[in-house]
């Protein structure tokens, strides 16, 4: 995507990637406890506290503190309530998903680095409206600490890439263009008590200038294609996606009408990441008329050329790679299973493949 991209949306194609990509097969990797995985640590975070200041992991959709919305309706009246029943429904995915994509604590403690690591949660909604409203919240976070974390690398899962790609418009669009991506989703922030919410700090943070020291490398597993990306808002980006190449057919696509057996047995990659593009949205939730009506605004800002109901002639193309950054196709060795879980969309977070990824990331600052 170009600079100011103003929250343009990728297209979807079947034609040959402008963007770099590439092919690699994945060998098992080794394993948190032995010395070969010890070595490939060292080797990242030798890299990591050169390059950046922190490391944030960014679940996907689902494995958040409120997949659903519901908590949040609750909040809207009962304020006092929200907070705690977030807290909850995270401890409740933690223990249920585990590493099954999704960044437990015990994912983050392998990293042991001498650089900050942190997770980012949000409510793990699969709407517009959950996504835009994750994207100012991580970057009111990120901003709150830039003069002394300048530089960060997210580490993204699922739709977390696409949260990464709303900062990246946020930091790279022109004034009016990202004043009108604000305005629409300002319901989302309720101020109470006379209280700065994220989204006026985000606002007061880039009119003074401070969000221009923010360097950002963004690292995206099995994202599904869907917003654009302002190149002016990273340092580097790389997507890494669980793919096996279909006989006859390109290899950086997945057609579903010719891997039409990856919906009955996932082992040819990552489903998720296919059938996740614009258009698989849930509906906010039904009976709040002012969450439907900001979805509905969002969807006419940020995609208005992807109706839902052309939802499938999207997905069925099975896009791998995006316009903008680096991908790499994986073929991982599916000894342990892993592979295939969750149709594909769980290997990214598996400890057991963390040395495999580790490696791929260093790459990014060679």
């Amino acid at each position: 995507m170009p600079l100011k991209n103003h929250f343009r949306h990728q297209l979807y194609h079947a034609n040959e990637p402008t963007a770099p990509w590439r092919i690699i097969e994945a060998n098992y990797p080794a394993q948190p406890e032995t010395e070969a995985f010890q070595s490939q640590h060292s080797q990242f975070a030798t890299r990591a506290n050169e390059y950046v200041d922190a490391i944030w992991f960014v679940h996907g959709t689902f494995a958040g503190n409120d997949a659903l919305g519901w908590f949040g309706q609750l909040e809207r009246l009962i304020p006092a309530a929200g907070p705690a029943l977030k807290n909850l429904g995270k401890k409740l995915t933690d223990l249920l998903a585990g590493d099954s994509g999704n960044f437990p604590p015990a994912f983050v403690d392998l990293f042991q680095l001498q650089l900050e690591t942190r997770r980012f949660v949000w409510s793990g909604e699969n709407t517009h409206s959950g996504r835009c409203k994750a994207a100012i919240e991580l970057l009111d976070e990120l901003l709150q600490r830039v003069h002394d974390e300048p530089k960060v690398m997210l580490w993204g899962h699922s739709h977390a890439g696409n949260v990464a790609a709303l900062i990246t418009n946020l930091l790279g669009a022109e004034d009016w263009v990202r004043d009108k991506f604000l305005d629409l989703v300002e319901p989302l922030f309720p101020v109470r008590d006379d209280r700065m919410c994220a989204l006026s700090r985000v606002r007061a943070a880039i009119e003074s200038g401070a969000a221009d020291e923010l360097q950002l490398d963004i690292v995206n597993f099995g994202a599904p294609i869907s917003y654009g990306w302002d190149t002016a808002g990273y340092r580097n980006l790389l997507h890494v996606v669980n793919h096996i190449p279909q006989a006859g057919q390109p290899d950086w696509l997945c057609p579903i009408v010719a891997a039409g057996k990856n919906l009955r047995d996932g082992v040819q990659g990552d489903m998720v990441q296919i059938l996740g593009v614009t258009g698989s949205d849930f509906l906010p939730w039904l009976l709040n008329q002012s969450t439907r009506s900001v979805e509905t605004k969002l969807h006419q800002f940020l995609a208005p050329d992807c109706s839902r109901r052309d939802w499938w002639s999207r997905a069925s193309l099975g896009m791998r790679v995006a316009d903008e950054g680096e991908t790499v196709l994986v073929s991982y060795d599916n000894t342990d299973g892993h592979a295939s879980q969750t149709v594909g969309h769980s290997v990214y977070t598996k400890p057991e493949w963390l040395g495999f990824h580790l490696e791929l990331v260093r790459q990014v600052w060679d």
